[in-house]
C-alpha cells in the first residue's frame, strides 16, 4: 500500500512540475522567424519540437556537418544567402553528423516537412573504415528525434528495426542513452522486455510511467535549451510567419568577391586560408607528412548508412538529392592519402544514388580548385556559393517550372 502511495505522489510531483515547465518553454520555441531555419545551433538541431514547429509549407531540409560552423560570419554562408533571398531552408548539422543521425531526423521530420524536398550534403570524410564514431554518435543524438521517428505511423517496421538496431550498436559506448533508447523502443514498438535471466515479462504499468515521465523531461530540457540559446544569440520570435519573397542571388558576383577575398588571405602551398594554416596545420606539417598512406574509402558502413537515409526518403515520399564536397586535394596529397583511395568514394556514393534514383550533384572535381576550400574539407566563400546555388536550384525547380 506504501509503494502505490509512494508512486502515486511522484506522479502528482511530476504533473505539477510538468506544467511548471512547459508554462516556462512554451513561449521559447515558436519562433515563427526564417531566420530560425539558417541559425546554426546544435541545441536546435537536438530538438524535435523545435524543429518540427518551425517547418512551414515553403520550408526546405538541408543536412550536413561541420561545413556549417565555418564561414558563418561571411556573406557566402547559408544564413546570410538564403536570408536575403528569401528561401526558408532548416539547416540541421554540425560536427559529428554523418548519415546515421541525419536518417533519423528524417524518419521523425518527413511528416511534418510539407515541401517534401531534401538535400543531404555528403562529406567524402564520412567514409572511413569504421564508419561514424560511436561518440560523435552519441553527442550528437536527439531522444526527441528518435522518439518522434518510432511515432511515426507512416515510417516502415522494417526500417525502423534497421535505425533501432545500429542505435543500439553504436549507443553501447553510452548505458544510459541506450537504456533510455531501449525503453523508447519497448513502449512505442509495443516490444517486451526480458529480464535478466532471459525470460520474458510483459511490459509493466511502472515501464510505461517512467518512459514517458523520461520523454517529457528529456523533450523539455531540448526546447529550454534550444529556446534559450534562440534569445542569447539576439533573435526574436514573431506571432506570425510570414513567407519570403523569393529572389535568385547574384551568383557570379559572390564567386567573384570570394575569389578576391581568398587571393588576399592565401599565400601558402597548401591552398587554405592563412590564418587557418598557420594555427591548426603549419605546427603539425611534421607529424603529418605522409601519414595517411593506408587510408582509404573504399570500404565503410557509411555507405549502407547512406542507403538507410536513402531508404528512408523513399519510403516517405522525399524528393532527395545528395550533394557531395570535396576535400583538399593538396593537403591530403602532403598526406600520403593515396588519391586512387580517396577517388573512389566519388563512384561508390554515386551507386548509392542511382540504386534510389536519386539525383547526386558532385563538387568532387573541385579538390584542387584553390579558393574552394579554406581547410583541409570546408568550403571557403566559393565553395560555399557554388553549394548554395545548387541548393537554392533545387529547391526553386518547381516554382521556376511553374512560372
Amino acid at each position: 500500500m506504501k509503494k502505490i502511495a509512494a508512486f502515486m505522489m511522484a506522479l502528482v510531483l511530476f504533473a505539477v512540475t510538468a506544467v511548471g515547465i512547459h508554462l516556462f518553454a512554451g513561449k521559447r520555441i515558436e519562433a515563427n522567424n526564417r531566420e530560425f531555419g539558417t541559425w546554426i545551433s546544435s541545441k536546435k538541431d537536438l530538438s524535435y519540437s523545435a524543429v518540427a514547429a518551425n517547418l512551414h509549407d515553403d520550408t526546405y531540409l538541408l543536412l550536413g556537418s561541420s561545413e556549417f560552423q565555418h564561414g558563418q560570419d561571411t556573406p557566402y554562408h547559408p544564413t546570410a544567402v538564403f536570408g536575403q533571398a528569401g528561401l526558408d531552408v532548416m539547416c540541421i548539422g554540425a560536427a559529428g553528423n554523418q548519415c546515421l543521425p541525419h536518417a533519423i531526423t528524417m524518419g521523425a521530420l518527413a511528416p511534418e516537412l510539407k515541401s517534401k524536398k531534401a538535400i543531404l550534403l555528403v562529406s567524402p570524410t564520412w567514409f572511413g573504415k569504421g564508419g561514424i564514431d560511436a561518440n560523435n554518435f552519441s553527442a550528437r543524438f536527439s531522444e526527441s528525434m528518435y522518439r518522434a521517428m518510432l511515432e511515426n505511423e507512416s515510417l516502415s517496421d522494417e526500417l525502423k528495426e534497421k535505425l533501432i538496431a545500429r542505435t543500439d550498436e553504436l549507443l553501447a559506448v553510452s548505458p544510459s542513452m541506450q537504456e533510455n533508447t531501449e525503453r523508447a523502443t519497448r513502449v512505442l514498438m509495443g516490444k517486451e522486455s526480458l529480464t535478466a535471466a532471459g525470460s520474458v515479462k510483459p511490459l509493466g504499468l511502472e515501464d510505461k510511467v517512467n518512459f514517458y515521465i523520461h520523454s517529457f523531461l528529456a523533450q523539455e530540457k531540448e526546447r529550454i535549451s534550444a529556446g534559450l540559446m534562440w534569445k542569447l544569440s539576439g533573435h526574436e520570435n514573431y506571432d506570425e510567419y510570414e513567407a519570403g519573397q523569393i529572389s535568385t542571388p547574384n551568383w557570379q558576383a559572390l564567386k567573384e568577391q570570394a575569389d578576391r577575398e581568398f587571393a588576399a588571405q592565401c599565400s601558402n602551398d597548401l591552398a587554405m586560408r592563412d590564418k587557418l594554416y598557420e594555427s591548426k596545420y603549419k605546427p603539425i606539417l611534421k607529424s603529418r607528412k605522409n601519414s595517411e598512406t593506408k587510408r582509404s574509402f573504399a570500404s565503410s558502413p557509411e555507405y549502407d548508412d547512406l542507403r538507410l537515409f536513402l531508404a528512408i526518403c523513399a519510403d516517405q515520399g522525399i524528393e532527395a538529392e545528395l550533394v557531395l564536397l570535396p576535400l583538399n586535394g593538396y593537403w591530403y596529397d602532403f598526406t600520403g592519402f593515396p588519391r586512387e583511395n580517396r577517388d573512389v568514394v566519388e563512384g561508390k556514393v554515386q551507386e548509392v544514388a542511382a540504386e534510389f534514383g536519386v539525383p547526386l550533384h558532385s563538387f568532387y572535381d573541385q579538390c584542387y580548385t584553390r579558393g574552394w576550400m579554406e581547410d583541409n574539407t570546408h568550403p571557403a566563400g566559393r565553395g560555399w556559393t557554388e553549394i548554395n546555388e545548387e541548393v537554392f536550384e533545387f529547391f526553386t525547380a518547381d516554382q521556376e517550372n511553374a512560372g
